[in-house]
């Protein structure tokens, strides 16, 4: 996939749901996750890094779905790098 395709299909940059960042992971876009601290005390947010570069940041939201969430970025993550998804991807 070109980077003018995947631009395309990305549709939220910043203040992203944790369901999104998910999606992008479980198709194969997704390299590196992790979090970072929000101004409100138990919450946190995920930040996800594309194998294209780009970043995506979700929404602050409450530490135990977050953490939730990472971990099933993560999963996505290393199944995607066994196999190389991201070589793989293609639109039809």
């Amino acid at each position: 996939m070109s980077e003018e395709e995947l631009t395309q299909y990305i549709t939220c940059y910043e203040d992203c749901t944790l369901q999104y960042l998910e999606a992008l992971a479980m198709n194969g876009l997704a390299i590196k996750a992790y979090t970072e601290d929000c101004d409100r005390r138990n919450f946190k947010r995920i930040i996800i890094l594309l194998y294209n570069g780009a970043k995506i940041v979700s929404k602050c939201s409450y530490i135990e779905e977050v953490q939730q969430s990472l971990r099933i970025i993560n999963v996505y993550i290393g199944i995607n790098r066994k196999n190389r998804s991201w070589e793989k991807i293609e639109i039809k």
